[in-house]
């Protein structure tokens, strides 16, 4: 039997998205799937692969706070308009599928209400661009840095209105295969100069617009975040996570630990890259799809488990390379019915209700949210490789009748209707698909 809890456990996650890809970039996969986030690879490899200026570290931080004016605001306009071989991923190490440019781009994730995650990075993982200074170390390529960051938020959000706001200080900065070559100590340097940057446009030119800064988006077992939050608390706001772990809470629960070790027990976690980078992994497994939705229901639970916001790697492949949940032709894998499903139970801050299995040693897995139109979602997962798993489900504590819609993930239906059931005195039967999950959408009865 799974019992659940009439009084309000806790919220779900808040937001749910991926990470992008190079092989598309689709309005109709974000509709479809339902995502609210994205997590978008940024930088000078990207939008200012040469320096914008003719005098290496120049115009300097004074001269760009004076009169922001002096940066070369039409390479911006161009580069952000007419990306080399005509893709703004043009940068990306296998040849891009998408075609279109960043202005496309950043108003089709704000037309769909999509949370933009920007990382920012000074080299990429192909070490590119190589005019810049990697780490930097004089006030010339200090001067660089910060105009790169004031330009890239500036021009978002200033001279356009893309209403990107969330920024991540490079992409796991631990590793120097992705990019960054300097220690944790000139990072958390980069870190301040890169806040100051973000700062400086929000106070002056959007004065009480929110904004976020995010990190260090390390690899799992790194202490970096730990640092920042030591030696630089006013700078950062959002613990920010890479972990593909099968189970991510240990990881989970020590970010929240430092958050409420330096005074940051408000601030949200943040899982910016999680699910599975392994090359050619197609995402095709009902496996990896229960483990999926086990994850997500993780980071809805309350206290330290909880996770505010989460972007799977990735949403497409890069190129023809198989990182994604769609593959390069645009078939959607197994997996993205399972994210999809996941979505529909728990994103956007849903009030959640414990859902206990009270039979020892069970292969489920549940949770029970309600939506705003006062629907609950029950959903359950069933690790078994082999076998069903038949249960009650005791709703009692929070309705006596209903009725509801089943859709069932396993290896053979993809997040689809498989009928209907009904709550009488508060009690429903239901049968869980071995490696696989149910969905019920439970309408109550007036």
């Amino acid at each position: 039997m799974i019992s659940v809890k009439g009084n309000q456990w806790g919220v779900s996650t808040c937001y749910i998205g991926a990470t992008e890809g190079s092989s598309d970039f689709n309005s109709a996969d974000f509709t479809d799937l339902g995502i609210n986030s994205y997590h978008v690879y940024g930088g000078m490899s990207r939008w200012e692969y040469q320096d914008d200026s003719s005098t290496y570290g120049l115009p300097t931080i004074d001269q760009i706070k004076a009169n922001p004016d002096v940066i070369n605001w039409s390479w911006w306009d161009n580069v952000m308009t007419n990306p080399p071989n005509g893709s703004d991923y043009w940068w990306s190490y296998q040849n891009p599928s998408w075609h279109g440019n960043a202005r496309t781009f950043f108003s089709t994730l704000k037309a769909d209400h999509i949370r933009t995650l920007l990382t920012l990075r000074n080299v990429d993982n192909l070490n590119n661009p190589s005019w810049i200074a990697n780490p930097p170390t004089t006030q010339a390529d200090w001067n660089e840095w910060w105009e790169h960051v004031f330009a890239t938020v500036y021009w978002l959000n200033v001279r356009n209105d893309y209403n990107v706001n969330d920024f991540e200080v490079l992409n796991e900065p631990n590793l120097a295969s992705q990019g960054w070559k300097g220690n944790e100590a000139q990072y958390i340097t980069l870190f301040h100069y890169t806040a100051d940057a973000i700062k400086y446009v929000y106070h002056t030119y959007l004065p009480g617009r929110s904004y976020h800064i995010y990190g260090a988006a390390g690899t799992t077992g790194n202490a970096w975040t730990r640092d920042l939050l030591q030696q630089i608390p006013n700078d950062i706001d959002t613990a920010d996570l890479h972990d593909y772990d099968s189970n991510i809470l240990p990881r989970v629960q020590m970010a929240h630990l430092w958050l409420n070790e330096t005074g940051h027990r408000a601030d949200p976690v943040w899982l910016s890259e999680w699910g599975s980078y392994a090359l050619n992994n197609k995402y095709d497994t009902a496996s990896m799809g229960v483990s999926i939705i086990n994850n997500l229901m993780r980071g809805s639970e309350p206290g330290n488990n909880y996770v505010y916001g989460s972007n799977i790697f990735s949403l497409y492949n890069y190129g023809t390379v198989a990182f994604g949940l769609i593959n390069n032709t645009g078939t959607r894998h197994l997996d993205y019915y399972a994210l999809r499903m996941a979505i529909r139970a728990l994103q956007g801050c849903r009030p959640t209700y414990q859902s206990t299995v009270n039979t020892p040693g069970s292969t489920l897995k549940a949770i029970t949210t309600r939506s705003t139109t006062g629907h609950l979602s029950l959903l359950i997962t069933n690790t078994n490789s082999k076998a069903n798993q038949q249960l009650t489900a005791d709703v009692s504590a929070l309705l006596r009748q209903g009725s509801g819609t089943i859709r069932q993930f396993d290896a053979k239906y993809k997040d689809q209707v498989m009928g209907q059931t009904f709550v009488k005195n508060g009690q429903m039967t239901l049968t869980v698909p071995a490696q696989g999950a149910l969905l019920v959408d439970i309408m109550p009865s007036h």
